[in-house]
């Protein structure tokens, strides 16, 4: 199976000693359980408010590596998002944006980003909701920023009906806090971690609204790729969630 990863990371992180892997080296690492391609982002881009160095830094890193997408993150708190954004566009082609509410510092209900969902929509990007890039019980001590309440992704949803946004990094509880209520979003799985949690998921939420992702390199790539490869849900299941989910949803 060819699968599409829709969480992918490059650059290091302060709290764990992660590889700091070149745009090739990357890729020969997710080749190894199977990913083909990637949706990828620069983790420098979460501890900096101005996230266009990392940005710039990502468009290098991959320019030269046709399975890895990037995805720039953009800071709409910023009075210059509209600068980062045209910056991303002219360096492209990218599929998406990425955001960061909590470690930005902005509420994802804000009215704030009613501008600013109106630009991506302009220029047919899609919108991925970092919700967290850490289980919060084992995160570095003195970091306290937890993942995006539930209550704000469902004001952000109940606001941006006409949009359809990818969540990244969402526990599986909370994807079936919001399920009852709001067509309007996918989820990647990555943070999705019980026993059999694919099969169990499928019982509230369809298929063809979940997409792979291993939140590479501070999850485990092979396990998040086998989490879909040993899960026990018919193959049409797995084949939305390993690549084509994410085919149709970034246009690939």
């Amino acid at each position: 199976m060819k699968l599409i990863d829709t969480n992918v990371n490059l650059g290091p992180w302060p709290f764990t000693p992660v590889p700091d892997r070149t745009g090739p080296e990357l890729a020969a690492q997710l080749a190894a359980s199977g990913i083909r391609r990637a949706l990828v982002s620069h983790l420098g881009a979460v501890f900096q408010p101005e996230p266009m160095v990392t940005n710039r830094k990502l468009f290098a890193a991959v320019k030269r590596t046709p399975g890895l997408l990037p995805v720039p993150v953009i800071n709409p708190a910023l009075a210059n998002w509209r600068e980062q954004l045209a910056e991303c566009l002219a360096a492209g082609p990218i599929r998406a944006v990425k955001i960061f509410p909590n470690y930005h510092n902005y509420s994802l209900g804000s009215r704030k980003l009613d501008p600013f969902m109106a630009a991506i929509a302009d220029a047919g990007l899609r919108l991925i909701v970092n919700v967290r890039l850490e289980d919060e019980r084992h995160r570095y001590f003195a970091l306290r920023i937890k993942g995006v309440p539930v209550k704000q992704m469902a004001a952000f949803l109940t606001r941006h009906r006409d949009h359809h946004v990818l969540f990244s990094g969402i526990y599986k509880p909370e994807v079936e806090k919001l399920a009852p209520d709001h067509e309007n979003f996918s989820a990647e799985v990555a943070f999705c971690e019980i026993t059999n949690v694919l099969e169990i998921m499928l019982a509230k939420f369809p298929a063809s609204r979940l997409l792979l992702g291993t939140c590479t390199p501070l999850l485990s790539t092979r396990g998040q790729a086998d989490k879909l490869r040993c899960a026990h849900i018919p193959a049409r299941a797995k084949a939305l969630i390993g690549a084509g989910n994410a085919r149709r949803f970034f246009k690939l």
